[in-house]
């Protein structure tokens, strides 16, 4: 009989301090299970749909726990080692919480994320990168995860995980001392109604939106005969490329191979789109583990591999294997292919889609069958590239997955599978896709609403970043760095409507809050690198709401203004340590409007905790604005905490429940 763990629990997760703790998985329907856990014993039966739960009580931070699932006496146990009680926060959204902390490209990494990266030996920080498998979309809930599990914060597995969700935990983690979990869930350019349940806007009666959203899906979904004769004729022009390298390359899979010149460090486990690497890693085994039929745990690979140890193959994974990308490799050695003393692995690895490469073991190991107390372990890596495809000649692999902007596809496959593990709460960084959309305002209400309700927490903390200046997308081609000097006020700039919208969402709910980012963003890069100030100014909203420290996390927020011959008096909330700007220079990215209705940038001075605006077009001031644009270079207004202001007009309409999105 076989029986598991739901793969959201895994060896060195963090379970939710203070919260009853339900572990869950699969047995045979009718069966019985046991799990043992912190001291207790607790049986289960699997339900008719093959579904057991067992619960135990709350415990405050601590461990290390081992989790013990039995079943059928002649299955080994599953044993979870290495589980550690603290808090867990999910990290989701769009691309700039997908972002890393480290990449090999200079456009898709956080600043000073090598250095950060190299530094980020924490063993009390554990994570869950979903983002290194192949996301998924789901037109129907998915009951399990689709990531490579739970793994140590590591200089080589923080490196490709969330660069906000990293800062962020970092510092609750230094400042809390308790254990801190965090699972990244993003995916970029996604809106924000493909997060949503479908249950949730049944129950907001959004009929009209559903059927359109139907019909959506069914013109997207490819019939799965097409999807098999597509994929097949696509591997033919993939294997070809691979074939043509494969003779130049056999030697590098053999041991005695001078793999002396190739990459080495945490860098070095991505792979590109679509193309091949090969990894190698030389270990020492004891004379007495030689001889013996062994076990080698290698990792996930994403999408397929080859596995060679000495020269020989041990096992590989192709496509044919379901959802080979997150399968779990663990190949047999057969006796005498170990030899005593040096040996080498040499794992050849293929991307075909998306985010591709490999994910190690942690750690790897190569143990003796049967007695897996009996291993050695893998640590001493190199890789080098066999080749990259031209997508032009070869064209983009064909996906049975759902296009992830249709409405709850992502809440299905990415959200869904976790609403089973109580966490403490959400960062959300999104709000690109839908810019200068007004029915955003009932999504956003939506998503916190539904998310809430699925983890059972009626006031579940939540904490949004708002979006970034931005102008123009062009990293690679940069325009005139004072190109915003020369841009007069827009009326509704589509970012700043989005900005305001999601400034909203902490007035309508308790235990929501928002880091400002408008001072941190790039005219010409939707994906801003100081992610480390995202991060802090996130934990420390946490800190403040959630864990009760009397700190300062918010920035002026607009009160009211007066009018005093012809100059705007703009008073603030939140001006703890009084007003000041980041740069010593009056403040910018002011703007006055007249009643006839112009706009024009304005002169700005502090007064105490106000600010007097003026501009010299505008004698009758009627509405007063701050850096509500796409993007203003000269956004420094903040208090003497350090916290920016929050961008605002006067002027801005009032955001109703009723509004059904369209």
């Amino acid at each position: 009989m076989e029986f598991c763990f739901y793969k959201v629990f895994g060896s060195h997760m963090v379970l939710q301090r203070q919260h009853p703790i339900v572990f869950s998985g699969t047995a045979e329907a009718g069966s019985s299970v046991s799990v043992t856990f912190a001291g207790k014993t607790v049986a289960a039966a699997a339900d008719a749909d093959g579904v057991w739960h067992a619960g135990f009580p709350a415990l405050e931070a601590g461990g290390p726990y081992t989790a013990e699932l039995r079943g059928d006496e002649k299955v080994p146990a599953v044993i979870l080692n290495d589980i550690l009680i603290g808090d867990v926060w999910m990290c989701s959204g769009q691309s700039n919480m997908e972002m890393p902390v480290w990449s090999e490209s200079q456009f898709w990494r956080a600043a000073g994320g090598d250095a950060a990266a190299a530094e980020s030996d924490c063993p009390q920080l554990r994570i869950f990168n979903s983002i290194l498998s192949r996301r998924v979309s789901a037109d129907k809930p998915l009951i399990d995860e689709n990531g490579p599990g739970w793994a140590l914060c590591t200089p080589q597995s923080i490196a490709s995980f969330s660069a906000c969700g990293f800062f962020f935990g970092r510092k609750l983690m230094r400042d809390l001392n308790v254990p801190i979990g965090l699972i990244s869930t993003a995916w970029g350019g996604t809106d924000i109604a493909a997060w949503i349940s479908r249950e949730k806007y049944e129950q907001e009666g959004c009929r009209e939106f559903l059927t359109r959203r139907d019909q959506m899906a069914a013109q997207i979904a490819p019939p799965p005969a097409d999807f098999k004769s597509e994929l097949k004729a696509w591997l033919l022009r993939y294997n070809a490329c691979r074939e043509a390298e494969r003779n130049r390359h056999a030697a590098w899979l053999l041991p005695d191979y001078d793999d002396s010149d190739w990459e080495r460090g945490t860098w070095i486990f991505r792979i590109p789109v679509p193309g091949e690497k090969i990894f190698r890693c030389t270990f020492e085994l004891p004379p007495e583990m030689a001889g013996k039929e062994l076990v080698l745990s290698l990792g996930t690979l994403n999408d397929v591999d080859e596995t060679y140890l000495n020269g020989v193959l041990i096992g590989s994974t192709s496509v044919d294997v379901p959802a080979c990308w997150q399968a779990r490799r663990v190949y047999t050695i057969p006796a005498g292919v170990a030899k005593p003393g040096r040996n080498v692995l040499a794992v050849v690895n293929d991307n075909h889609f998306d985010i591709g490469g490999f994910t190690p073991e942690q750690p790897v190991t190569v143990a003796v069958k049967g007695q897996p107390e009996r291993y050695v372990t893998l640590t001493q890596w190199c890789a080098e590239t066999v080749f990259t495809a031209d997508p032009e000649k070869i064209g983009i692999r064909p996906t049975e997955e759902y296009i992830p902007n249709i409405p709850c596809t992502l809440f299905n496959g990415m959200m869904y599978p976790w609403f089973k593990y109580p966490v403490r709460g959400v960062i959300w960084y999104q709000g690109c896709h839908n810019k200068g959309r007004k029915d955003y305002y009932v999504h956003h209400r939506y998503l916190i609403e539904d998310w809430r309700k699925q983890w059972n927490e009626p006031e579940l903390p939540f904490f949004l970043v708002q979006l970034a200046g931005f102008s123009e997308h062009r990293p690679e081609n940069r325009g005139p760095e004072d190109q915003w000097m020369h841009q007069e006020p827009e009326e509704n700039p589509p970012f700043a409507l989005t900005r305001e919208i999601q400034a909203e969402m902490p007035k309508l709910y308790h235990n929501v809050g928002m880091a400002v980012a408008m001072d941190v963003g790039d005219q010409y890069d939707i994906h801003p690198r100081d992610k480390k100030t995202i991060g802090y100014r996130l934990a420390c909203e946490a800190e403040r709401m959630v864990y009760g420290m009397p700190i300062v996390s918010q920035g002026p927020e607009f009160d009211r203004f007066t009018v005093e011959n012809g100059r705007v008096r703009v008073f603030f909330k939140h001006t703890e340590g009084g007003l000041c700007t980041s740069d010593g220079k009056a403040p910018g990215a002011f703007a006055l409007g007249g009643r006839d209705g112009e706009l024009q940038w304005a002169g700005a001075e502090i007064d105490g905790d106000t600010v007097l605006v003026s501009a010299p077009g505008i004698t009758d001031p009627v509405r007063v604005r701050y850096a509500y644009a796409d993007y203003r270079g000269d956004c420094n207004l903040m208090n003497g905490a350090g916290f920016p202001a929050v961008p605002f007009r006067s002027d801005k309409e009032t955001y109703t429940n009723e509004t059904i999105p369209v």
